[in-house]
Order: structure tokens, then C-alpha cells, then sequence
């Protein structure tokens, strides 16, 4: 027979504290708030591809992070994010999937492109290159990736996100995309 205080043992050892908690949830919070204005400004302002590129981004910064608060750590720095969650990086803990990893660094090329209208050459802007408008296809491409990161924290962490409506002229409805229905 088990004892009360193995299970009360038990308990406390899987729970995380209060802070890690409460920071976990705010992320979380924080992405899913994300999504609805993601949907909200596909919606409204259709034309504005930057911002929703720019928030696909932002939503997978707060997964990420919530992810990486899972195991009690917290960074402010995006290349720290980019460190810790790197699947190379073989004695991290908090490192996540390729496709997680590929996704996020994806979106975060993307984001900077819209934010900046640069285009970058693997972590370094090309200062060669003519100012980098951000259309429908890069609309499409943040979609997909944001999709995979949301994925990767459902499958890990059991944690399901609200499917958000969608209109994107270069996703294909029926497209394999587990959290956006694609309108026309």
C-alpha cells in the first residue's frame, strides 16, 4: 500500500513552484491573446501582411518561452532563446524539435523582414540587397511555421490552442494546418 506522504511527495516533486507556473500561464495567455488579433488583423486589414507576419512571430516567441519556463528558466535575449532551444545542443534541456527550432528561427527571419525591410543571409542582414517588402507568400510561410511550433507544444505538453480563421491567397484549403481554418 502506498503511503499519503509518498504521494504527497510524489505531488510536490512533479508540481512546479508558483512562479514557474504563473509564468508559464502568462505566456501561454499572451500567445493565445496573439492569436486572436492575428486573426482579428487578417480579418480586418487584410493588406497589412508586416504585422501579421510580425505577430506569427510573437505568438512563437511566447510558446517558446513558455516551453523554456517549463523548466524553470526564463531569457529576455532572442539569441539566447535561439541557444537553448537548439536540438545540436545536446546537453541543453530545454532543447526542442528541428522542425520546432527550423520553424521558430524561420519566423524570426520573417519578422525581422517585415519589421525592417531587410533580407538576411543566415543571422546577418544583407546590406547589399534592395529594401524586402513582405507579401502573401512570406504571409503563408509564417503561417505554416507558427502551425509547427503550436504543434510541437500541443504534442509535448498537452496544452491545445483554438484554431484561428485564416484568408491567405498561397494556402491551399485543405492544407495540412492543424490550427487556422482557411477561409476564402
Amino acid at each position: 500500500m502506498i503511503s499519503y506522504l509518498y504521494l504527497v511527495i510524489i505531488f510536490c516533486c512533479t508540481v512546479k513552484n508558483h512562479t514557474e507556473l504563473t509564468l508559464i500561464v502568462e505566456h501561454l495567455n499572451q500567445a493565445k491573446k496573439n492569436l486572436k488579433f492575428l486573426e482579428s488583423v487578417n480579418s480586418l486589414i487584410a493588406d497589412s501582411t508586416d504585422w501579421q507576419v510580425t505577430t506569427c512571430f510573437y505568438t512563437a516567441l511566447h510558446v517558446i518561452n513558455a516551453h523554456i519556463a517549463n523548466f524553470g528558466m526564463r531569457y529576455a535575449a532572442h539569441h539566447s532563446v535561439n541557444d537553448v532551444i537548439n536540438p545540436t545542443k545536446t546537453l541543453s534541456i530545454t532543447k526542442v524539435s528541428e522542425d520546432a527550432y527550423v520553424a521558430y528561427k524561420s519566423l524570426y527571419n520573417l519578422s525581422r523582414r517585415s519589421r525592417y525591410l531587410v533580407v538576411l543571409k543566415g543571422d546577418h542582414v544583407d546590406l547589399t540587397a534592395p529594401a524586402a517588402m513582405t507579401y502573401d507568400k512570406h504571409l503563408a510561410k509564417a503561417f505554416r511555421h507558427l502551425d509547427i511550433v503550436l504543434k510541437y507544444y500541443t504534442e509535448t505538453y498537452g496544452v491545445p490552442f483554438d484554431p484561428i480563421s485564416i484568408k491567405c491567397q498561397e494556402i491551399r484549403i485543405g492544407e495540412n494546418l492543424s490550427h487556422y481554418n482557411v477561409i476564402r
